[in-house]
């Protein structure tokens, strides 16, 4: 349930001279007293331990357009779950508090600026749901959707077109249900044998989402996942450089921000699992080393259990440089490893802190533990000297959550 005093407070406290804000407020006011809207708002908010963005919706009729949106958050993650939960087949003509927002809208929406008497605004729609759903039988192998879906599945393919694939029911049905952009869905018939699966159907193609039926042997001649699956889709996505030709953070941070860095970790579903503990720890954003596992394997997908696509990722050439970007940028980079001398629990921790953890075999490497500005290990009972990467990261993440509760 929303706190409005809350939503107020945090947007007169981000933007307190916006008219938006203003012109809120004052229909806040009318609908405590009369329970109707006058003029008529949604609002979505994002945060775990606090709030953390706001966007307001209001009805459109100019530029045809569904909703103009103010859109107002602190960090990039915060940015990527209010537009994820946009409603597709929705154009909206958003205004943008801050420019740091304008590269994080391009991930999900597709559009262009358009400016008006009132100032510029990004007129777009969520990617994949900008034209005429499509609902057919692709019976060939060689079928535009078909290839385009065989060609994913490969890393080249999906760095290419900027989509990666996500398979089987669970991971379909939450891709739809988080508001991600799918570019479209292929299902057999196994999947419309359940009453579940039928209604993932009809809520994709409610969503505006193209949903193509294909046969076993279609699906197997895509994928190289055994049992075939029953149903997959493709995703839009941007993994972007941590930093700019410039050497500047592509990352918009608050102060408190928190990171979790994976340097070199090698097995996918090691990966997936990381990255699942780190978007349940609230985590702003994750960076992974040029080395290592890709976060668009398929058996990461699967293990992330929807944290791909989700959470905002980076990648670095170079995981030294952007910790040393992160440290003049007043961060805590803090590395996890077994032969540290400092106890987790001992430890002071301040925001804005980075948590890294490195590969499954070798621990961090020596340049990322010499630029780290202090290391710890997690205390253990005799009988193991180091802990799975995944779990690592949790104890780490969740301890520093733990500190910084609001």
């Amino acid at each position: 349930m929303i706190n409005y005093d809350q939503v107020i407070a945090f947007l007169e406290r981000k933007n307190p001279d916006a008219e938006t804000v203003s012109r809120f407020k004052q229909a806040y006011h009318s609908f405590s007293e009369t329970g109707e809207w006058r003029p008529s708002y949604q609002v979505l908010t994002t945060g775990w331990q606090k709030l953390d963005g706001v966007l307001l919706m209001t009805p459109e009729d100019v530029f045809d357009t569904d909703y103009r949106v103010y859109l107002s958050t602190t960090t990039e993650r915060g940015l990527r779950e209010l537009l994820l939960a946009f409603p597709r087949r929705c154009t909206g003509m958003f205004y943008l508090t801050e420019k740091w927002m304008v590269n994080g809208i391009h991930d999900v929406l597709e559009g262009e600026v358009v400016r008006t008497d009132s100032g510029a605004f990004y007129r777009g729609i969520k990617r994949g749901s900008g034209t005429v759903a499509e609902q057919r039988t692709i019976s060939k192998r060689k079928d535009a959707i078909a290839a385009h879906m065989h060609k994913l599945s490969t890393l080249k393919g999906k760095l290419e077109h900027s989509q990666f694939v996500v398979e089987g029911e669970l991971i379909v049905e939450r891709a739809v249900r988080d508001g991600l952009p799918i570019g479209g869905i292929l299902y057999t018939t196994t999947l419309l044998a359940t009453p579940d699966g039928k209604n993932l159907l009809k809520r994709a193609f409610t969503d505006n989402i193209s949903c193509y039926q294909v046969s076993d042997g279609v699906m197997g001649s895509i994928t190289t996942t055994r049992p075939i699956p029953s149903v997959m889709a493709s995703v839009h996505f941007n993994f972007q450089h941590f930093l700019s030709a410039s050497g500047e953070p592509n990352f918009h941070f608050s102060r408190e921000c928190t990171m979790l860095i994976a340097e070199n970790v090698a097995n996918p579903d090691n990966l997936g699992m990381t990255l699942r503990t780190a978007d349940a720890a609230g985590v702003s954003a994750v960076l992974l080393s040029r080395e290592g596992a890709s976060p668009f394997h398929k058996n990461c997908i699967r293990a992330s259990r929807g944290a791909v696509g989700r959470l905002p990722l980076y990648y670095a050439t170079e995981i030294g440089s952007a910790i040393e970007v992160l440290k003049a940028s007043g961060w805590q980079v803090l590395g996890g490893t077994s032969s540290a001398e400092n106890a987790l629990y001992t430890t002071k921790l301040s925001l804005p802190t980075a948590i890294v953890v490195g590969n499954e075999n070798t621990g961090l490497s020596t340049e990322t533990r010499e630029l780290c500005t202090e290391l710890v290990r997690i205390p253990m009972a005799s009988g193991q000297s180091s802990l799975n990467v995944g779990v690592a990261a949790g104890v780490l993440l969740y301890e520093l959550a733990r500190r910084h509760r609001i």
